[in-house]
């Protein structure tokens, strides 16, 4: 179930409880782009409340919101059916701790899978390092959550641990790709998955890494190039994902290994693609706007304010959905999201 709420026009709120009993919230921008991502156990919560308070998210449909409606519905069949879930909102799990245990966790119980696919690498390509690969697949989720809490307890990684965590998931992203070009994978609903929730990985190492480097080496590199001779290395995964073969690729699972019919496979490798679009933008965005700000104090005020909009968007949206729910367990939910909202 969900339901989309316009707040000042400008984002839209899209709670819907899933069948797990669990309240997702996104904020989505009018750019599409997915701004936010919460989700709220409602396993403490009678069933019948839980289920009124998302009939009543439907409800708040609007009848010039009914389009929208229809395409988000849809996408959000398409995720469930596919896992796209994780992928449509890797970004925002990624960039938190709180959130990026929920990816680890989706990572984690795939990771036998995952070495099966650099096992039959191996016997194809007659590569002697399928355990050494199989191992740094673990070992850069570890990696990556480590890092996420050291800024959480505001004792960042160095620049040099940044990079080699950038180099680290570059190198098993491409070992994955390699594997899905070569047509071998074990499962490639579980690579598609680890692909791109990869990506958002490398996307939010690669913003930090960005940030660091230059705000250390702006001043001795003066009219040079102020990033790591690698970027465009490790930028050029964003192009082997937007070529015609990895698209292809999509469209081709989705057509002969899915059930989605036509109008569903347009939406899958459509919204996969423009995911990957989105990504690379986020990180040639904030390569301009740390050049343009040019101090890492106001980067960081920035930033909290835009966190602090979010909140305030997500706040506006579910005093309206709750406006005539009074009852205990409606505040009870009511309070639980806030919450969850205020650690964005």
């Amino acid at each position: 179930m969900s339901n989309i709420l316009n707040v000042d026009g400008l984002e839209q709120l899209k709670p819907f409880l899933n069948d797990n009993r669990i309240l997702e919230v996104v904020v989505r921008g009018k750019n599409n782009k997915f701004n936010a991502f919460q989700k709220v156990a409602l396993n403490d919560l009678p069933q019948n409340e839980a289920k009124k308070l998302a009939e009543k998210a439907i409800k708040m449909v609007g009848e010039n919101n009914f389009l929208a409606q229809r395409n988000l519905q849809m996408i959000q069949q398409v995720a469930a059916l596919q896992q796209m879930g994780l992928v449509l909102n890797g970004l925002n799990l990624a960039a938190t701790c709180a959130g990026f245990a929920i990816m680890y966790a989706k990572l984690d119980s795939m990771s036998s899978e995952i070495k099966q696919q650099f096992n039959q690498l191996h016997n194809t390509v007659k590569q002697g390092h399928d355990v050494q690969s199989a191992f740094e697949f673990d070992k850069v989720l570890g990696d990556y959550s480590n890092m996420l809490d050291s800024r959480r307890r505001q004792q960042p990684y160095s620049e040099e641990k940044m990079r080699v965590l950038v180099d680290n998931i570059y190198n098993v992203l491409n070992l994955l790709i390699n594997i899905f070009q070569r047509k071998i994978a074990v499962n490639e609903q579980t690579l598609i998955v680890s692909i791109f929730s990869l990506l958002s990985m490398l996307t939010i190492s690669l913003k930090y890494f960005d940030e660091q480097y230059y705000f250390n080496n702006r001043d001795v590199l003066g009219n040079q190039e102020v990033w790591h001779s690698s970027h465009s290395k490790w930028m050029s995964v964003y192009d082997t994902l937007t070529s015609d073969w990895f698209i292809e690729s999509l469209q081709d699972y989705a057509i002969f290994e899915t059930q989605l019919n036509t109008p569903e496979v347009d939406i899958y490798y459509t919204e996969l693609r423009d995911q990957i679009h989105e990504l690379r933008q986020e990180v040639e965005d904030n390569q301009e706007l740390t050049r343009m700000i040019d101090d890492s104090t106001i980067l960081n005020t920035l930033r909290a304010n835009s966190s602090r909009e979010i909140q305030e968007a997500i706040e506006k949206g579910l005093k309206e959905l709750f406006a005539e729910q009074d009852s205990p367990e409606a505040l009870e939910v009511y309070y639980a999201v806030l919450k969850e909202a205020s650690s964005i």
